[in-house]
Parts: C-alpha cells; structure tokens; sequence
C-alpha cells in the first residue's frame, strides 16, 4: 500500500508528512522523523542527521487525559492525580475526542491515554480504534485489576504499547503475560521510583528473570516521582548512588530497562564516566513538553505536561476548541514562554523542569 503524502504549512515552515500502514514520515528542510509503527522506533533529525533541534513544528506525540476522577480500583498511594471517590468522575466522549482530534498536527505520530479504570470510559476503544483509522498509534497504561479478555484482545488489536503500572504485583504479572500471549511485543512494566519504592524495585528485576510469566516482557521502564501531593509519604528520588546501582544491577542481570525523561538528569549523572556514556546518552530524551509533546485533559486543556496541571502559571489551560488551528495552540504565548524557559535551562543537551527540582 502506497504511503498518503500529505503537504503542511505552519509558522514553522513548509513539510511533508508521508503516512502508511507501516510508517509516518515528516520531512523538511530544517526538521525531520521517521516512525516506524510497528515497533515504536523513532529517529529525529535537523537540516544534517547530526542536528538535534530544540523544539518540533508541531508535536509529534500527545498525552490525552480521557478520564478523570471517580473511584478508580487502583488508589494508588502514589497517584498525584488522587482519583478517588471523593472527585466526580469526567470523561471525554468519543466526539468531544474527534473535536480535539480535528485540531491535532498530521505528523503526530502517537496518542498514550489517560485512563483510570479500563472500562470507565465508555468509548475508550472507540477513541483508540479512530486513531488507527487517521494513522495515529494509541497506547496507555492499565493498574490491570480489570482486566479481561475483552481488553486484551482489543488492546492488542488496536495498540502499539501497554504499560502495566505494578499495582497488585500478581495481577499485573498475569496482565502481562495476558498481552505478550496475544502477540504484543511493546509490553512494558512501569515502575514509579520514589524514596518509599526503591527497596522494593530489585524484587521485581529479580522476578522479570525467573518468573515465567515475564518470559516476554519488552523492559521495565522507571517514571520519578514528582512532589505535587504534599501529603504523600512518596519523594522525588534524587540519589545519584542509589540510582546508579539500580541501572547496574538491571544490567548485570540482563533485565531491559528504559526511563521517562524526568529521569534524564539523574540517569545521565548515573552513567557519567562510563566507557559507553556517550552510547547511552543517545537513548535519552529530557522534557519534550511543548517542545515535541502536549498535553490535554479531560476538560479539552492543554497544559505542558500532566505534571503541570494546577501549578503556578498553569492553574488553567489554554481550551484548544476554542482556537482554530494547531498553530494557535503551538505557537500560543503560554506556549513559546514556557519553551523558552525550557530551553533555556538546557545543559549538556538536558532541559531542566522549570517546576519540580530534578536537576543533577
């Protein structure tokens, strides 16, 4: 099937998005991608392929809340969104979606949703199964504790990536071993790092190698706690020495890991010294908010980041139906000041969050 080629014209410049089955493809004289939609690969270059640019004409992925509130299962003690009973529920609905879809850029090339309980909203595979249809790959991350076969077969159908958040280690473990039977490949655990859940996270690496129903779990991928909820026992994990024997200890047990890029600063000052340090910090991405990625919540907000949300400069969001292009959001003067304070943060190729203290 030949690939549908599609000219854009923004702010940013001139492009062609290349669209198939198998690939998206974003070419242009000063920003390029490659996406390859069976495996989630993707390579991002300037005007030479040794160029690494700042911020993209438009974003490439996008982080879209479409529930919130309720009593989700999970009540999880490190949810910094506390979705309890305490909060209604919100949903977004298959067409307020569409209407938030209508004004995303064509070269996005990925959608992680976010979710409570995988069947708390209605519409939830109706949403994933339209972005397949426009050529956008949905993901998401499951607690797992309703998880059925429904799900899983939906779930392999129509997505490129699940992460199971380790909630209940025995039913996350079945939930993984559910999806990679149904022959997915990009299975992932994630693991949130905190001062209180470092102890435990070697256990886990200790089961991804004897646990059977492990067998064909993609990696374990680590996310930083970030200190919104003041009342959580849970901190920002900031140990160097600590961070640094966990990455070694994954290695010498061969166990594939991977990390969110809030952790950028604290895994680049882990591998400084390294014989492949310089290897490594190709796989590294710091904060792409509004620089590569958006965030909208179920309210149809964008936001920097989901982290973001309610905190200073950012007690609200910019209402993207209310603006009649995806330049109007990207290129919106919330949007460029944040960018810019970003940017310039940067040290050593890694953006420092202007909101939570990650720096190393």
């Amino acid at each position: 099937m030949t690939a549908k080629v599609t000219k854009i014209s923004s702010k940013h410049g001139e492009a062609i998005v290349m669209d198939s089955p198998s690939h998206k493809v974003l070419k242009s004289e000063g920003y390029n991608f490659v996406f390859d939609k069976t495996n989630g690969r993707f390579a991002r270059w300037g005007k030479k392929q040794e160029d690494d640019p700042l911020y993209a004409p438009a974003s490439e992925i996008a982080d879209i809340e479409i529930v919130a509130g309720g009593d989700c299962l999970g009540k999880c003690n490190f949810c910094y969104k506390c979705n309890n009973i305490s909060s209604p529920k919100k949903v977004m609905t298959l067409e307020q979606f569409k209407e938030v879809f209508k004004q995303l850029p064509k070269m996005l090339t990925q959608i992680a949703f976010g979710i409570t309980d995988i069947y708390a909203n209605p519409d939830f595979f109706e949403i994933m199964r339209y972005c397949r249809e426009n050529g956008v790959i949905p993901n998401y991350t499951t607690h797992s504790l309703d998880l059925d076969k429904n799900a899983v077969k939906l779930t392999s159908e129509l997505c490129g990536a699940v992460a199971i958040s380790l909630v209940n280690k025995e039913k996350s473990y079945d939930a993984v071993k559910a999806f990679t039977d149904a022959g997915m490949t990009q299975v992932n655990i994630h693991y949130m790092l905190s001062n209180l859940s470092y102890k435990e996270v070697f256990s886990l690496i200790d089961d991804v190698k004897k646990d059977p129903r492990l067998a064909k779990l993609n990696a374990i991928v680590f996310l930083q706690y970030k200190d919104k909820n003041p009342g959580s026992r849970h901190k920002s994990l900031l140990d160097v020495e600590k961070y640094r024997k966990l990455i070694t200890y994954c290695e010498s047990n061969k166990v594939n890991y991977g990390m969110d890029s809030c952790s950028a600063g604290i895994f680049l000052a882990a591998i400084k010294g390294r014989d492949n340090e310089k290897q490594l910090e190709q796989f590294v991405d710091s904060c792409e908010s509004l620089r590569m990625s958006i965030y909208i919540n179920v309210d149809c907000q964008v936001f920097p980041c989901s982290f973001c949300e309610k905190m200073p400069k950012w007690e609200t969001g910019i209402k993207i139906l209310e603006l009649s292009n995806f330049d109007d959001i990207w290129f919106h003067s919330r949007v460029v000041e944040w960018r810019k304070d970003l940017i310039n943060t940067m040290e050593k190729g890694c953006c420092h969050c202007p909101i939570y203290d990650l720096k190393f």
